[in-house]
């Protein structure tokens, strides 16, 4: 009997298919449906599945597109456009990102049919596309191959091929690169040029420490809260020294206990302690802050929405001063930022899979991207995009983000990373924080990962 796919919740413990319905009706029985308008909201799932519900004599329903809160109102005005000149009712199903992805666990996993469009962050890929709970969207014809679009940046739309699975699961509609940002102003003022090397990077970071002392700006910033900020803000500094979570080569035996690892902590760890105070409970939006109101002078984990605001005169002191590009790596190490992508996929399950190509295709494309770029800050995904003239006149750090793009790397591709990301996110908080030294958080990590993956099945004792 063929086994059943598997999905898991935060402890890393193992859902199969019967855990996760059960949980979604557990779910559903105790929620109050949103407003059956535009906008479902933060709605119950609707526990029968459409499939079942449709009729070849009723009228198509609604689409139903499901995405991150945040985003939804982002989005909402070109929802409305196309609804009101194709004549096709659209619902948006908008969610935190957390509470995304478990709706998204149930609905494609259990089958549910309860979306036609969903948005999923590229580290959700490998589950979703891999698993086989997105439909192959150049399969589904209505057009030239998205896949073989030359204008999407090839190494963003790669991300919604699974490695060694043929179709395209999703198109990147998103355009998230972490990228390196130092303040040229204040480095100049100490002789230092542009840093190229991670060694670099913590000499410039001693040097504005001993300039400027405990008012700052301070050297480096970091985000050092728990889970996704902690290992984010860590993996530029593990891949600049050649590491990595998992080999380059392939396979799942992690490797936190590599000499490059244990490098890379150790140097991390010391930037930690040239960010301004609180360091642990910095996230995203406090990193950000930190970068708009001078606080800091570099940092390796800035994504472009951050980028956006610090280069605009109203909302930041720093404007003029910044210098964006690649992330530092040391010698002989070749640079690679990370992708932050989010993409757009078609479940299996939808009832109208045309209708939703029709609409991605659309959304995805050059006019819809620009607009997106132009009025809502929404980094894009097509090159045509990035070098738009009226784009780079307002956002001049686009060519930056563009090349930033082609160098990307995307984090490990496995349907397991939320877990892996948990485990490296929760120790190295600890570790800036100071309650476990570097090298044991490190190693602890590493024996959790590989437990994990033996649990999994990946590795064998």
């Amino acid at each position: 009997m063929e086994s059943e796919p598997a999905v898991h919740d935060g402890a890393g413990q193992r859902l199969d298919r019967r855990r996760v319905l059960r949980a979604a009706l557990g779910a559903g029985a105790g929620m109050v449906g949103g407003t059956m308008a535009t906008q479902r909201g933060v709605a119950g799932a609707r526990l029968a599945p459409r499939a079942a519900r449709a009729s070849a004599f009723q009228p198509p329903g609604p689409l139903v597109f499901a995405l991150k809160a945040d985003d939804q109102p982002k989005i909402q005005v070109l929802v409305d456009e196309y609804a009101a000149q194709h004549n096709v009712a659209i619902e948006t199903a908008a969610f935190p990102q957390d509470v995304l992805y478990e709706k998204l666990n149930i609905a494609l996993i259990a089958a549910t049919g309860e979306y036609d469009v969903v948005s999923l962050d590229d580290p959700w890929m490998p589950l979703f596309g891999g698993g086989g709970f997105l439909r192959d969207l150049d399969a589904l014809g209505g057009g030239e191959p998205l896949g073989g679009d030359a204008d999407l940046v090839p190494e963003l739309l790669a991300l919604g091929r699974f490695p060694n699975q043929e179709g395209l699961r999703g198109v990147p509609w998103v355009g998230n690169v972490q990228v390196f940002v130092h303040r040229a102003d204040v480095l100049a003022e100490l002789g230092l040029t542009a840093p190229e090397t991670w060694d670099d990077v913590l000499a410039a970071a001693r040097a504005v420490a001993d300039a400027k002392g405990a008012s700052g700006p301070f050297g480096f910033g970091v985000r050092g809260m728990r889970g996704n900020p902690a290992a984010t803000s860590f993996l530029p500094v593990l891949r600049g020294f050649g590491g990595d979570l998992f080999p380059a080569e392939g396979g799942f035996e992690p490797q936190l206990t590599t000499p490059a690892a244990l490098e890379a902590i150790r140097l991390h760890l010391e930037l930690a302690t040239l960010t301004p105070p609180g360091v642990e409970t910095v996230g995203h939006v406090e990193h950000g802050r930190n970068l708009t109101e001078g606080r800091i002078v570099q940092s390796g984990d800035v994504w472009p929405d951050q980028v956006a605001v610090a280069f605009d005169p109203a909302k930041s002191v720093v404007a003029g001063a910044l210098t964006v590009g690649g992330e530092p790596a040391q010698p002989g190490i070749r640079p690679a930022t990370m992708t932050g992508n989010w993409l757009l996929g078609i479940p299996e399950t939808s009832v109208q899979p045309e209708r939703a190509l029709a609409f991605v295709r659309w959304f995805t494309a050059p006019a819809q991207q620009r607009r997106l770029l132009l009025e809502q800050g929404v980094p894009p995904t097509r090159a045509s995009v990035f070098r738009d003239e009226e784009a780079t006149e307002r956002l001049p750090f686009l060519p930056a983000l563009l090349d930033a793009a082609r160098d990307a790397v995307p984090r490990p591709r496995t349907q397991h990373y939320p877990n892996v990301e948990e485990i490296v996110g929760r120790l190295l908080a600890e570790a800036i924080a100071g309650t476990i030294p570097g090298e044991a958080a490190m190693r602890q990590a590493n024996a959790e990962i590989r437990a994990l993956m033996v649990r999994e099945g990946e590795l064998e004792e």
